[in-house]
């Protein structure tokens, strides 16, 4: 019986030639877009998923918040001491291990130096809880004493070729030394955290200031700890231990902190949510976090979740309105069947097993496009894909068991459609096939609507990316180049300087602390006062004389740092953000106090005030920023910013590099342009505008194939009708506009739907930015005409073809 139900469904393919191999393109791009989109957003939600040495669910990261004058800050690092004393008063805390960060280093081996800013200092409880592969050396002890070094595989080898760096001295140009006491295997593509060198915390000398926030604090909790209660707990900590810190740094109690609208505590946060709910949903300033740190949106996730979900539905839809729409062919089959003894349920069973055989063509077809595709994919998303669905022995059975699923799916209507008719009424010529099926044309009314909404959200965020491009930032970001490694030069930057300023073509360049990034520090200040519960929270960056002039940056008020004021080492340039959160717009002169634990109460003139600019993302607006002027002690920064002019670009970036090879020949220069870094702020957003392109397009394909069929079932269902009326005297126009109507109402439909929901869903998204374009009309009416026109073409080609066919032949069909 299988057998013979197994030939019928390859003649029926085989007969329907053009129908079939609708069916099987339209449900080929859909699992292939489907899959594609699955792999991505499998990739997302097992970040941080690859092994532990205790048991993930047990990991908690600390973090802070702090509401001082209005403002809130939501930290991802808390105090050095903060994991210790935890551990000792209170029995919940099973382990703790911290991530800190002391500078970049240059290490010397064979009279060569490798200096990396990649290197990070940690407790020897890191192995015990992060669980990394070790290639020499035992995790216990690696970082037990101090001036000990773990190497990960490819720093090794840069350092060492192919020698074991076991036990082997690396002394840094600043004088220290550290033992190699390990190599690991690198850390694993799909962890938030990675770096090339671990070395041992107990090197350096221990910060006891609770409102210095510079470490990362991973608590493993007892098994069985209730998370809720023990966050209530840390309230009183924080009151006995940070409440006397704030008392020190403002002159208040942690009362009068308190009664005075400020706030102070400390919360915790699952290991397996860092990667992809630190935003979204516990709103940690990404300015706190590592620079070497992977982050993700869960909006974003979902998005690309929700698109891959609604196209596969679109090109199962096809599948079932195709399915229904040529069942007038199958009714005598039916009819037949049903008279020599067939049960509905076989019926049942032979319409789904065809559509299952349908959808193994397709799954067959697409994983071989996807095959082909893959690569492409993996370059636009910045991602390592492959078709290893969970892990080798599990993909075939899923993908087999996918199958069957979208074949019932698909199947499931029209099989159950099918076996409903009449034998009696089919054999006679009635087989209550209807081309008005009122749930046919909602689910193409459904597929358009989708189409529409994925249109509106690819203009959209075109329209936002247009507007980032083209806004002012409050400086000149053309013709600036960057150069990022400028600490490999060492005490021969100003000679660099000097050589480069000499070229004409070379306006002027300056040396300043990281913007346009993550990790920008920030401060707390108290606006002409000792002592006070109302400081001002900000960014603050370090730079020398020549920042405005390279930048362009407008001067508001007062003056900038100058040679000819050596005090100006203590003086501080504002932004107009800040000055709005002091009392009065009078700021020339006045004092800030500052509140860093480690430089409380050393007081800043201030000079200037600037004109905003924006440092950070678009997503983020203009936060209060100090500038600060760099010390011996204190330099600005490796970031060495150069104004080129534009009679000669390639020529002057010869020479910059000629310059560099002069001063440092055994090292490579590495610059790129500000405009560059400016875009990659924005690389979810770019990568979603390209995927909206690509998809809203399969998605307006798939509809329209499967409008393509639609329109040749209608055509052929009013054959008769049409020679008619062409009997009577229609013109071919007349007969076009008689089967175009009915397609352009479902478009009509389908936008009046679509409208809403798009406003309602990128309206949302543009949230996401403090400075964004605004919702247009147009965005719709593109979608809507766009839409139309290529319903129109696909419709009209069915159309046209009935309205010039002979008439004599139409009224000729049985």
């Amino acid at each position: 019986m299988i057998r013979n139900y197994f030939l019928i469904a390859v003649r029926n393919i085989i007969r329907d030639k053009v129908f079939s191999a609708i069916n099987i393109v339209g449900l080929a791009v859909g699992i292939t877009c489907f899959l594609a989109l699955f792999l991505f957003v499998q990739d997302e939600l097992t970040f941080d998923r690859l092994g532990s040495a205790v048991d993930s669910n047990q990991i908690y990261r600390v973090y802070s918040k702090m509401l001082m004058n209005g403002s809130e800050d939501t930290n991802a690092k808390t105090a050095q001491v903060l994991g210790p004393i935890l551990q000792q008063n209170y029995p919940e805390v099973k382990s703790y291990t911290r991530i800190g960060y002391f500078g970049p280093r240059a290490f010397k081996h064979n009279d060569k130096l490798f200096r990396s800013g990649s290197i990070y200092a940690v407790d020897s409880t890191f192995f015990k809880i992060f669980a990394l592969q070790f290639i020499e050396g035992d995790p216990t002890t690696a970082l037990v004493e101090p001036n000990s070094i773990v190497l990960t595989e490819t720093a090794a080898k840069r350092i060492f070729g192919n020698e074991s760096p076991m036990g082997k001295l690396l002394p840094t140009e600043s004088g220290q030394n550290f033992k190699v006491t390990a190599w690991v295997k690198d850390f694993p593509r799909k962890s938030h955290f990675h770096c090339d060198y671990l070395e041992s915390l107990s090197t350096y000398k221990v910060n006891e200031n609770w409102m210095d926030h510079w470490f990362t604090t991973y608590l493993v909790l007892q098994p069985g700890t209730d998370v809720a209660d023990f966050e209530k707990k840390l309230q009183k900590f924080v009151v006995n231990n940070v409440g006397p810190e704030i008392q020190k740094l403002l002159g208040v109690t942690i009362n009068q902190f308190l009664a005075n609208g400020g706030a102070y505590s400390l919360h915790l946060q699952p290991f397996s949510s860092i990667y992809l709910y630190s935003q979204h949903d516990y709103g940690i300033d990404l300015n706190t976090e590592w620079a070497n740190m992977r982050t993700s949106d869960i909006r974003y996730t979902y998005m690309f979740s929700a698109i891959a979900i609604f196209i596969l539905i679109l090109a199962v839809i096809n599948f079932m309105n195709l399915s229904t729409a040529k069942s007038a062919r199958r009714a005598r089959e039916v009819g037949v069947r049903k008279t020599f003894g067939s049960a509905r349920s076989l019926l049942i069973f032979q319409f789904i097993g065809e559509a299952i055989l349908t959808s193994t063509i397709a799954m067959l077809l697409a994983v071989f496009i996807l095959t082909l595709l893959l690569s492409p994919f993996n370059n636009l998303l910045e991602k390592d894909l492959s078709l290893v669905i969970i892990n080798t022995y599990w993909t075939a059975p899923i993908l087999i068991g996918f199958t069957i699923l979208v074949g019932v799916l698909a199947g499931s209507y029209p099989s159950f459609y099918l076996s409903s008719f009449v034998p009696a009424k089919v054999l006679k010529g009635d087989s209550h096939v209807s081309r008005k099926s009122v749930l046919r044309n909602g689910l193409v009314i459904f597929q358009f609507g989708i189409s529409i909404c994925l249109l509106i959200g690819t203009f959209v965020v075109k329209k936002q990316l247009d507007f980032i491009q083209n806004k002012n930032l409050g400086f000149n970001k053309e013709h600036l180049l960057s150069i990022n490694n400028t600490n490999l030069l060492g005490d021969h930057l100003e000679a660099f300087r000097e050589e480069l300023l000499k070229n004409a073509n070379i306006v002027s360049a300056t040396r300043s602390a990281c913007m346009f990034t993550t990790g920008i520090p920030g401060d707390g200040f108290l606006f002409n006062k000792k002592t006070g519960t109302d400081p001002v929270l900000c960014q603050y960056i370090v730079t020398d004389y020549d920042f405005l002039k390279t930048f362009h940056i407008d001067l508001k008020q007062g003056r900038f740092f100058s040679k000819e004021f050596p005090t100006d080492v203590d003086a501080v340039i504002v932004n107009e953000a800040m000055v709005a959160a002091f009392p009065t717009d009078d700021v020339i002169g006045k004092e800030l106090v500052s509140l860093t634990a480690s430089n409380n109460g050393h007081s800043y003139k201030i000079i200037g005030v600037v004109k905003d600019f924006n440092y950070e993302s678009l997503h983020t607006k203009v936060r209060p920023l100090a500038i600060h002027l760099e010390r011996k002690d204190y330099p600005a920064g490796i970031n060495f910013t150069v104004r080129i002019a534009s009679d000669d670009m390639s020529k002057t970036i010869d020479y910059i590099s000629d310059t560099w090879k002069e001063i440092a020949p055994s090292e490579a220069i590495h610059y790129n342009f500000v405009d560059d870094n400016l875009a990659r702020l924005y690389v979810a957003e770019q990568k979603t505008n390209v995927v909206s392109v690509i998809f809203s397009s399969v998605a307006i394909f798939i509809a329209c194939i499967g409008l393509f069929g639609l329109a040749a079932f209608v055509a052929e269902q009013r054959t008769k009708e049409i020679g008619i009326r062409k009997v009577l005297g229609a013109s071919s126009r007349q007969v076009v506009l008689l089967l175009s109507t009915e397609f352009a109402v479902w478009v009509l439909i389908s936008n009046i739907i679509a409208w809403p929901v798009g406003w309602y869903v990128m309206n949302r998204w543009l949230e996401n930015f403090a400075f964004h374009t605004e919702m247009s009309v147009s965005y719709f009416l593109m979608a809507g005409i766009v839409t139309f026109l290529i319903a129109s073409i696909t419709v009209g080609f069915h159309a046209i073809k009935a309205a010039h066919t002979n008439p004599v032949a139409n009224m000729k069909v049985d």
